[in-house]
């Protein structure tokens, strides 16, 4: 589980700064927000993702765990949208939020390249 947790952060950091790079040729602004719309996905999502291998490696009482890593999740993604929209001027409000989605989009698109070339192996 933790390969398949670790893919999924690797393949985060990579488009992160991929988009940062792009939008650094646009603005410098640009590349900040792309980088910071990146961490607010990557860092709760980290947390999380360690939370709950934990919890499942300790102890394997269901979902609970699960459900507190996704709480604390969520509180530490509004706390960090909080604290960029009140610290940060200026703001590229689109490459921040665009690669804020992006970011969220990899959680969909690893595990189905995954399955999907698992799918093909088996032919």
């Amino acid at each position: 589980m933790v390969r398949e947790i670790g893919g999924i952060f690797v393949v985060q950091l990579f488009v992160m700064l991929l988009v940062a790079s792009l939008c650094l040729l646009i603005d410098f602004a640009a590349a900040y927000s792309a980088i910071l719309g990146g961490l607010i996905c990557f860092i709760p999502g980290l947390y999380s993702g360690f939370r709950i291998q934990r919890k499942i490696e300790d102890d394997n009482n269901g979902l609970a765990p699960v459900l507190i890593g996704e709480l604390g999740k969520l509180i530490l993604t509004i706390a960090l949208f909080i604290a960029v929209f009140v610290l940060v001027k200026p703001l590229d409000v689109v490459s921040f939020f665009g690669t804020f989605v992006a970011l969220q989009l990899v959680y969909i698109a690893v595990p189905l390249f995954k399955a999907n070339r698992l799918r093909y192996r088996r032919r």
